[in-house]
């Protein structure tokens, strides 16, 4: 079973920062994109997928994060990013996204919900 978070994030994702997550996530794992580029996986030493990130996608509506996600996910103030992260079930792989998911968080702000609540507390950007 996979382990999902989503980081609403409060401003785009930059190239540096989405580089930036990767470090933190662990700069010895591999990365590799597949989809024709809409998604990057971070491996392990055996080049096995850890975690996907598939690219961000911009919400504008008010309530459709909420909608999406459930009111648990509490007020989301809109635009926001959308950034889906998957870890798989192997060992590490739900660190590797929480700490990626946290990158984005600490350099834009926002909030992470994850297919066990919300983890991460709204934060100030530096955005």
């Amino acid at each position: 079973m996979t382990y999902d978070l989503v980081a609403l994030v409060n401003g785009r994702p930059s190239s540096d920062d989405i580089l930036a997550g990767l470090q933190a996530a662990g700069e010895e794992l591999g990365v590799r994109a597949v989809s024709d580029g809409a998604v990057v996986q971070l491996c392990d030493a055996d080049d096995l997928p850890l975690v996907s990130v598939e690219l961000p996608l911009l919400i504008q509506v008010p309530g459709e994060v909420e909608r999406m996600l459930g009111p648990g996910v509490g007020p989301v103030q809109t635009p926001a990013w959308w950034v889906e992260i998957r870890a798989t079930a192997t060992k590490g792989g739900r660190d590797v996204a929480e700490k990626y998911a946290n990158s984005l968080i600490d350099r834009l702000g926002g909030k992470v919900w994850t297919s066990a609540g919300v983890g991460a507390p709204e934060t100030e950007g530096t955005n």
